[in-house]
């Protein structure tokens, strides 16, 4: 396995909160700001990337539409990622199309690129000039994993358990706080959590 690559720069244009702004990130970094200042977006752009990585990592790549023309990319559902379609687009206007760009410490680069509502595509840009095709290659340039530790809230006085089932297709949802702990209590000695 390649080393682990990662994220230095985040580049924001038309996404959601933002018309434009850079991200600048270190080894460790913290979001803090008062409501409405952009910490949710960045968190959304995060995990829409760890969605599309993960089909990188297991498909081949194919040819999507790409800020210049046609590009050999992924195809990423936004259905089934717990985010917000309706503004994906800063000030709702989709005339345009919207962008993120997430770069790496080994000066790889990839590219979130929503040309209309409702679409997104993962484009890797490898900075051998080389578009890589299969899984293998995709993962020994772009070697950058993401994980989400689910936000803790107060416990409920009543709180219901979820069945097993539930509880597994939560994992990401935005109820995570309830969900955490149904996540915990019913899934931390099965062998099923490994499977989702």
């Amino acid at each position: 396995m390649s080393d682990l690559h990662r994220f230095t720069r985040v580049e924001f244009n038309r996404f959601k909160a933002f018309e434009k702004f850079t991200l600048h990130l270190r080894n460790f970094n913290i979001l803090v700001g008062p409501n409405n200042a952009g910490k949710s977006t960045i968190l959304a752009a995060f995990r829409i990337l760890a969605s599309a990585l993960r089909k990188a990592s297991s498909r081949k790549s194919e040819v999507v539409s790409g800020p210049q023309g046609s590009v050999y990319g992924y195809i990423v559902d936004l259905g089934a990622i717990s985010i917000a379609e309706e503004n994906i687009f800063y000030n709702y206007d989709d005339s345009q199309p919207a962008s993120i760009r997430f770069n790496l410490s080994n000066k790889n680069e990839l590219l979130l690129f929503f040309p209309e509502a409702g679409s997104c595509h993962l484009i890797a840009i490898n900075n051998n000039g080389k578009t890589p095709h299969s899984p293998k290659e995709f993962m020994k340039h772009f070697n950058c994993p993401i994980g989400f530790v689910p936000i803790l809230g107060p416990v409920d006085h009543n709180e219901v358990l979820y069945e097993k089932e539930a509880a597994r297709l939560a994992l990401f949802n935005y109820r995570s706080a309830r969900n955490f702990r149904n996540i915990w209590y019913l899934l931390t000695s099965s062998k099923s959590f490994a499977k989702s």
